[in-house]
């Protein structure tokens, strides 16, 4: 989370977040980083402050870019791993695997916004674009000021 009183520039802040996950193994080598959009997205930052995010990373050796592609983990001898799915995505479709299990039960609460952003170690507005996402495919209904509960089977997409 970007602390928008801290004299830290926000770029700085952003770049900072994307180096710890980098560092930690949640980005490994040859996998892409976030786009521009999804740091802008993700940190609700302009989109100057998610290029110069990007730009610090890679005068710093971390990552590199392919034109129209991406920018991707390691040096550029790193084999990269297709960009498949975006962060929303991954969290959305995990979520759904835990209702399908039986994990998360209908008309029972799924984890709240804050247990899932520190789980994925993502951003408010990409837990906000997940949960939109299960929403969407009738995973999750969510009720206002109470949060979002896990659909009846019968509304469940059909796979």
């Amino acid at each position: 989370m970007l602390k928008r009183e801290d004299p830290v520039p926000l770029y700085q802040q952003a770049a900072a977040e994307i180096r710890d996950r980098i560092e930690s193994g949640a980005i490994p080598p040859g996998h892409a980083v976030p786009s521009e959009q999804e740091i802008e997205d993700e940190f609700e930052v302009s989109r100057i402050t998610a290029t110069k995010a990007l730009r610090l990373l890679r005068e710093e050796g971390l990552v590199y870019l392919v034109q129209g592609r991406g920018t991707f983990v390691g040096p550029e001898d790193v084999p990269r791993v297709s960009r498949t799915e975006s962060p929303y995505e991954r969290i959305a479709a995990e979520v759904a695997g835990r209702i399908k299990s039986g994990e998360l039960r209908p008309r029972f609460p799924i984890p709240s916004e804050r247990t899932l952003r520190q789980q994925y170690n993502v951003a408010k507005g990409t837990v906000r674009r997940a949960v939109a996402l299960l929403r969407e495919q009738g995973w999750v209904f969510t009720v206002e000021k109470r949060g979002s509960y896990v659909s009846p089977p019968e509304e469940w997409p059909q796979a």
